[in-house]
């Protein structure tokens, strides 16, 4: 029960019932509940008790879902389809919803339901020997559930016994009394009431039709003289009786048919219209009528006025629904026009103020009253949203928003989200009703779970969820759906509503649109105006499927002479229309477009040409697909099957497909295709060949030669047929598949002189293109020259503690939080933890730290993965004592190397496969830190922003981002076509937060016409940076692209109704050239799936015609070979970047080497001696190993460990072949390659050789600078442990070793036991233990 109390304490249920307006639905007539009555003396029904030992009085039905037979279909069901109930053999008349579940009028007989939609209780009429659907005829025509202090009450109103309205004790359903000629009693009348509280009395407000004049006779509903003409009463819910005192308002002259019965405000409301406006004869708009009280101390209400509603002009009131949005009140009604065409526009959703309707309504026109208090007036409203069928409409505020709910005639169910000006989002289609039957007037809520609403259609009512939150797939979509039910769970990572968000009422673990970006800025394009005009006659056909049509054909004037031509398709309002561009201009009178997939509903069409006014609307009909149609199949003569689709009029004609078949025959599927989708239809059967008797040729028709064949069929009665064929080259395109009764014999014979005049004109082409393509390449090797940015504004530094968490936790992304909490900018190490400080001791003791350690490496489920972590969890513990790091850094490597020493000493180091080798790398991040930042930072970052300059000045495609200019050959695109440079000035729009940037600026963009919109965008915000030296303060997916002219305005985008759509519907992404952005016009301002593509197509797709200005025949010839020397292009362009790069990190400024390099190569120089070790290959490897390939190369590979930026999978790719000539250049091996080495080894071949003795003399220089002290090298290193206090939370590294440590407990308590000298250790190891444990108890770890 839906309850709202006032601030008199008022409280109001209301609920209506009408017959609303039919709309044609695609040939099927909707099905409408009838309502109705009024009409003789009062009668009042009681309910006998039973005399003793009589017949009891029926009892209601039981309590669950099969507790007596006959039990209609209902409840949950399996997941992925809505809960449902269905009534058995009659349509639903009515529908409310009260605090425990639905209830459900139909047949004569009402249903309570479980909010799953479970049956809980049926209840037959009363009358002796009167079941479900006797008499028939009956129909509901009031449910109004309430709550009063001594429990549930329910009046429900039907058209028997002259309109009676019985009323309900519930949840017993006991029956309190049954009153006649409350309701209407006509089948096409209309009852709308409302049930409120006043002075701690119920009353009831209802408005119906009790008389329908001559119009509607029926015999038992003639009202009395008396009540002719009542429209309006209020009565006392405890007897139902009407009386003047409380109000009686009469019609004047016209019946009314009356929608709704709203309260609010301490005012009641009466939406409706004139009876005859349902023929169709009446122009004036629908009404509102108010009622007050003349004191507030009196019970009576008399008739404030009426006032117009004018939502464009339509006559009907199809669905009404009253939106509380704190104070205010709004009104969202469903109007629709009165003519029974259906249109793009039929009908429309308005929304008025309920207090501005209250002050407006003073009229009285309608209304048989003493004095007209003003003259008539009328609110016009704009429609919120336009659709060729709505029928019903709930309104609900979610999140502060308003949020619509629409039924359609068609069996949609619709949700359009409004903003702050009333102006709805595109609606999303929430449900679709397979037998397409319209929706019931009344959507309502599920009481206990709002998440779910309640559609109602012929005789079943379904239980759908509002939203479907899981189609979005990242924290993006969700957001930018800007749905109020929808949220991101970032607990969860996927999208979903708030209550199934694990720990949702946490305010971070879950966002919803209050997150997502309020201003959708643009970035203009503009483009001089041309002057030309078409005109438009007719769009053949006008009927399409949803799957859309390849081809429609425009016939009309002045074609040829226009340009830029385009077709808008426009649906519901609040959905952007399509944009569709011209496929072919035939000739001045025709043209031809093809149109999108879409939703099920009616378009208007227009036309539009050299950016002008579009052409008058037409209604364009997009209906469902047939499915499963039946077929008749008729041979004729000219040798054509006749199809025949059941449910369908129209005939198609096609020439029968030749089949290869047995001489026994073949039994074939016969296949209907609808634009790209099969259906399958029937089985056929193919028959063996005729038999030639006999031919005759006839050769004076040349170049055409006509040919005679007489054959023999046994399938048809065995007579013989002669066929006559004209010869010629034929082409044929069948949309259908199906064998035939006839076999047609189609002779085609091809000249050979003009096949190898062909022949020989493709091989011309096909060398011409590989001298072409071999000469641009070899010229731009000479010539092109890259313009380095020599000035990129600051260089984007991550700070240490991310440079750190991204270098320990390559591939842990989860410690990244953990560890990145801000620490407090001081902490007493005293106030420590006495559990944490021991622990800290514990590993503090070296000989504990190695024995576990080694203990730790020994057991079998101890994982490299584990090894990296625990090494990493032990840098962050022990970030402040870098020396005793040191130490232990030496400690370990010695041990590695006693391992190793007996098997292959080269192979030390080269993997990560034990603590010490990731706790080596771990070591070189934090020592040469500051090296890094200082000298090597520069030239790197100008190396990652010339290798991206370089790649997009090419073609790069979107969806594979493969490029014409790489370094690797598996990134290569060499499937493009021919492009061009295209200037654009870009007008940025000022950001109205930043109040201290320019109102706009306009920067010159160089772009390619092969970009895609979203590339445009990338490369106008960079462009932007370039000059400012900052970031333009919104992202990429927060502003858009626009084409600007004095008279249009056209956004652009990546996918929209002129994307040009390739086989199997995989549709290519829009580019500049798309939009025809060119230099001629001087202009001045996602993850896509594996249905998109951009600049490589489709293999079916490549070897298509090609149409279009500049572009004739087949596409042309590509070899990814011919485009090699892109790769040497890129090279040669970025060489000098390169070197300068690779000369920072192997040359050593004013002679001085890095403590850390000295520190670490001077100790591999004393082990290597300390062992013996005469092969200097051996050291040379191991110095390799242990700064180049453990840390050098996986800097250069990862530029987001370093920089604030994101690295693409293309520039991995790149940067994977430097990293590759850079370790090269460390190799000791000889490189001996041939013409078949890969691609990318080839690339640095020459310049390995070279690279090579800088890296030899690099080694020596550092051997032969002074050694380091002990002191130097304390000195160093206890300066950056100083430089690192506070920056992690040292506490979570050591829960972390804790956790590995109780892991293993027992075998690091056995490995101390078998050691001499631990005692004391065991005795701390314990106590940890302990301390810890208590922890858990208490949950503080």
């Amino acid at each position: 029960m839906l309850t709202q109390t006032s601030k008199r304490g008022q409280k109001r249920v209301s609920a209506s019932f009408h017959s609303p307006p039919s709309v044609p639905s695609r040939g099927r007539s909707p099905l409408s509940a009838r309502q109705g009555w009024r009409g003789r003396p009062e009668r009042l029904f009681v309910p006998r008790p039973p005399a003793p030992g009589g017949p009891r009085q029926r009892p209601p039905w039981g309590c669950g879902p099969g507790a007596l037979p006959g039990v209609p279909r209902g409840g949950a069901s399996p997941a992925g389809r809505p809960g449902s109930f269905e009534l058995p053999g009659a349509p639903i008349d009515n529908i409310e919803v009260s605090g425990g579940g639905v209830l459900v009028a139909g047949g004569s007989c009402l249903y309570e339901l479980l909010p799953e939609l479970r049956p809980r209780r049926r209840v037959p009429p009363l009358a002796e020997g009167s079941g479900c659907g006797e008499p028939p005829g009956v129909r509901s025509k009031l449910l109004l559930p309430y709550e009063e202090p001594g429990g549930g009450v329910l009046l429900a109103g039907w058209t028997r016994a002259s309109g009676s309205c019985e009323v309900w004790e519930r949840p017993a359903y006991r029956q309190r009394f049954n009153r006649t000629e409350v309701v209407s009693c006509l089948p096409g009348g209309s009852t709308a009431g409302v049930v409120f509280q006043q002075a701690g009395a119920w009353y009831l407000a209802v408005a119906a039709t009790y008389s329908a004049g001559r119009r509607e006779a029926r015999e038992g509903c003639e009202p009395s003289e008396s009540d002719q003409t009542t429209a309006i009463t209020v009565r006392p819910t405890d007897s139902l009786l009407p009386s003047e005192e409380l109000g009686i308002i009469k019609y004047h002259v016209e019946p009314l048919h009356f929608v709704d019965a709203l309260w609010w405000g301490g005012h009641l409301f009466f939406p409706y219209y004139r009876w005859k406006a349902k023929s169709g004869t009446d122009p004036e708009p629908p009404s509102m009528a108010v009622l007050h009280q003349l004191q507030p101390s009196e019970r009576g209400f008399s008739l404030r006025g009426q006032v117009y509603l004018d939502c464009g002009c339509r006559s009907l009131i199809v669905s009404s629904s009253l939106v509380r949005q704190g104070a205010k009140g709004w009104w969202v009604g469903v109007f629709n026009h009165s003519h029974s065409t259906k249109t793009w526009n039929a009908t429309a959703v308005c929304i008025f103020g309920m207090e501005e309707m209250r002050e407006q309504a003073c009229a009285s026109t309608h209304f048989a009253v003493n004095e007209n208090h003003c003259e008539e007036r009328s609110i016009k409203k704009s429609p919120t949203l336009i659709h060729s069928g709505l029928a019903a409409v709930y309104g609900t505020v979610v999140l502060n928003q308003i949020v619509l709910f629409l039924g359609t005639d068609d069996g949609q169910l619709l949700k359009a989200i409004l903003n702050e000006d009333m102006e709805s989002n595109c609606p999303e289609v929430l449900y679709e009703i397979k037998e397409e039957t319209s929706i019931f007037p009344k959507l309502r809520l599920d009481p206990v779970d709002n998440n779910y609403i309640y559609l109602s259609s012929a005789n079943k009512v379904r239980r759908i969820p509002v939203a479907n939150c899981s189609r979005y797939v990242s924290e993006q979509e969700c957001l930018s759906a800007k749905d109020p039910y929808c949220g991101w769970c970032s607990l969860n990572r996927r999208c979903t509503l708030k209550e199934n968000c694990t720990r949702s009422n946490s305010t971070k673990g879950w966002y919803n649109i209050s997150h997502a970006p309020d201003k959708d800025l643009k970035i203009l394009l503009s483009f001089p105006e041309k002057n030309k005009h078409i005109k438009i006659h007719s769009i053949e056909p006008l009927w399409i499927s949803t799957l859309g049509k390849s081809e429609i054909t425009v016939k009309g004037e002045n074609f040829t002479r226009a340009s830029d031509i385009k077709l808008i398709l426009t649906g519901i309002s609040g959905c952007k229309p399509d944009i569709i561009k011209v496929r072919n201009v035939l000739n001045d009178t025709q043209m031809t477009f093809a149109l999108p997939p879409t939703r099920k509903e009616a378009k208007s069409v227009c036309i539009q040409a050299d950016g002008r006014r579009c052409s008058p609307a037409i209604t364009l009909h997009y209906v469902s697909p047939p499915s499963l149609p039946l077929f008749v199949i008729v041979p004729t003569v000219e040798c054509l099957m006749t199809v025949t689709c059941s449910g369908n009029e129209s005939e198609y004609h096609y020439l029968t497909p030749s089949l290869s078949h047995a001489t026994e025959g073949k039994v074939v599927d016969m296949i209907l295709k609808v634009e790209t989708t099969f259906i399958p239809c029937v089985k056929l059967h193919y028959h063996p060949d005729p038999v030639f008797i006999n031919y005759q040729l006839h050769t004076e028709l040349d170049p055409d030669l006509e040919l005679k064949i007489y054959v023999s069929l046994k399938v048809i009665n065995y007579y013989s047929l002669f066929i006559t064929l004209r010869l010629s080259v034929l082409k044929f395109h069948y949309s259908f598949f199906f064998p035939s009764f006839l076999v047609a014999f189609i002779v085609t014979r091809y000249k050979s002189k003009e096949l190898t005049r062909k022949q020989s004109q493709q091989l011309e082409l096909l060398e011409y293109e590989i001298r072409k393509e071999i000469r641009e390449g070899f010229a731009e090797l000479q010539m092109d020259e890259l313009d380095v940015v020599d000035s990129f504004g600051t260089v984007p530094f991550l700070d240490y503690k991310h440079f750190a968490i991204r270098t320990f936790f390559p591939e842990s992304g989860g410690f990244a939080s953990i560890f990145s909490e801000d620490m407090p900018q001081s902490r007493d190490q005293t106030r420590k933890d006495e559990s944490f400080n021991m622990l800290h001791a514990l590993i503090c003791n070296k000989n504990f730290l190695v024995t576990l350690i080694h203990t730790l490496e020994k057991q079998k489920n101890f994982s490299v993965t584990d090894r990296c972590l625990f090494a990493s969890f032990l840098t962050i513990a022990l970030q402040t004592k870098l020396v005793y790091l040191t130490q232990i850094l030496e400690v370990l490597t010695k041990d590695l190397m006693e391992q190793s020493s007996n098997v292959q000493p080269k192979l030390l180091l080269r993997r990560t496969e034990s603590v010490v080798e990731k706790l080596l790398t771990n070591w070189m991040s934090v020592c040469l830190s500051g090296f890094l930042r200082e000298t090597i930072g520069e030239p790197f970052y100008l190396l990652v922003t010339t290798l991206n300059q370089r790649i997009n000045k090419g073609p790069v495609d979107a969806i594979t981002c493969k490029a014409l200019y790489t370094l690797n050959e598996d990134w290569l695109l060499w499937q493009v076509s021919e492009f061009k440079t295209v200037t654009l000035n870009v007008i940025f729009e000022k950001i109205p937060e930043n109040e201290s940037g320019d109102a706009c600026q306009t920067i010159q963009v160089n772009v390619l016409d092969c970009d895609t919109i979203g590339q445009t965008k990338e490369k106008s915000l960079q462009a932007f940076l370039n000059k400012n030296g900052f970031l333009y303060g919104l992202q990429m997916d927060e502003i858009g692209l626009e084409l600007v002219s004095e008279e249009q305005q056209r956004e652009l985008l990546d996918i929209d109704g002129t994307s040009e759509v390739l086989e199997d519907g995989i549709r290519k992404l829009n580019t500049i050239g798309h939009y025809e952005v060119s230099m001629k016009t001087i202009p001045m301002s996602v993850d896509y799936s594996d249905e998109h593509c951009h600049l490589i197509l489709p293999d079916s797709e490549a070897n298509k015609d090609v149409k279009g200005a500049g572009h004739k025949g087949k596409q042309k010839f590509k070899v990814k070979e011919m485009y090699l020397t892109k790769l040497l292009s890129t090279k040669v362009a970025i060489h000098s970047v390169v070197e300068n790069l690779f000369r920072s990190i192997w040359s050593l400024p004013n002679n001085k080497a890095p403590v850390a390099i000295k520190y670490f190569f001077d100790f591999l120089d004393a082990q290597a001696e300390s062992k013996k070790i005469t092969d200097p290959d051996v050291v040379h490897i191991w110095k390799t190993n242990s700064l180049p390939l453990r840390f050098w190369v996986n800097i250069l590979k990862n530029p987001q460990f370093v920089f604030d930026i994101k690295k693409t999978s293309h520039i991995d790719g790149c940067l994977s072949v430097i990293a590759q000539a850079f370790m090269d250049a460390f190799s000791l091996a000889e490189q001996t390659m041939g013409k078949e080495a890969p691609t990318n080894k080839l690339l640095y071949a020459k310049d390995i050789p070279l690279y090579k003795k800088e890296v030899k003399a690099y080694y020596k220089a550092i051997r032969d600078l002074p050694q380091l002290t002990t002191s130097e090298v304390d000195e160093f290193l206890t300066q950056e442990s100083k430089k690192h206090e506070n920056e992690f939370n040292e506490e979570v590294a050591l829960i972390e070793i804790y956790k590995y440590i109780v892991k293993y407990y027992d075998e690091i308590v056995s490995k101390l036991e078998r050691e001499r000298g631990f005692e004391e250790v065991q005795k701390q190891l314990q106590q940890v233990k302990a301390l810890f444990d208590e922890k858990k108890k208490c949950k503080w770890i």
